[in-house]
């Protein structure tokens, strides 16, 4: 029996034993059950189980998000790398298996990975994006591969596409700066012009604008 089946079998018999003891309680007490009563209180009691089991698998996919976050600020790189990676493949739907996808596209972003960057920020929008900030991430994070890949134009597009997405996210001001130093370094100050002007225009509060209107006076 290989390592896995029996990691599996482990988890299941829990609940099997637990299963049998609970038919074995209706069947000891059938006579005071009629009709649906008995499948209606197994359900309920088999439910309960699983939650208890969501709940144990969310307990511990937060600790190893922990262990992750912990091993990233000590720069440990393979063990981030390792630990997410089992983060989010064993701990799949969890919200810390979300975070921690990202977080490990940032890593391998930041070692320039950036295939992997890739595959882990369309895979975090596929299979969660849900959380508005890790949106943002992922999207940003996608057109940020492309222009360290030395394609200025399709990431321009990538961030100018996230703010055209969401015109009343402020994270959007950011992202339309990225898409206008793109074009600068494309050498296409009309369109850096106009990025930034929408930056002033549609984000007039917001601290990045300040920075905008300065880039705009270089021009």
């Amino acid at each position: 029996m290989t390592e896995q089946s029996n990691r599996h079998q482990e988890q299941e018999d829990p609940f099997l034993e637990w299963v049998l003891n609970a038919l074995q309680f209706v069947k000891d007490r059938s006579q005071l059950f009629i009709g649906g009563a008995i499948a209606i209180i197994a359900a309920l009691a088999i439910t309960e189980f699983v939650e208890d089991q969501r709940l144990t698998a969310r307990d511990e996919a937060a600790h190893l998000l922990f262990q992750v976050m912990l091993a990233d600020g000590n720069g440990q790189m393979d063990q981030v790398l390792g630990t997410g990676e089992r983060l989010i493949d064993e701990y799949a739907g969890t919200p810390s298996a979300a975070h921690g996808m990202i977080m490990l596209a940032n890593r391998n972003y930041g070692v320039g990975r950036y295939d992997e960057a890739k595959g882990l920020y369309e895979r975090y929008i596929a299979e969660y994006g849900d959380v508005e900030m890790l949106v943002f991430a992922a999207r940003t994070g996608l057109a940020a591969c492309a222009e360290a890949q030395g394609d200025l134009q399709g990431a321009a597009a990538g961030y100018i596409a996230y703010a055209d997405e969401h015109p009343k996210d402020r994270a959007s001001a950011i992202a339309l700066m990225d898409a206008a130093r793109c074009y600068r370094l494309l050498g296409d100050p009309q369109q850096q012009r106009m990025l930034l002007d929408r930056v002033t225009h549609e984000f007039p509060s917001s601290p990045v604008s300040q920075r905008a209107r300065q880039e705009l006076q270089m021009l």
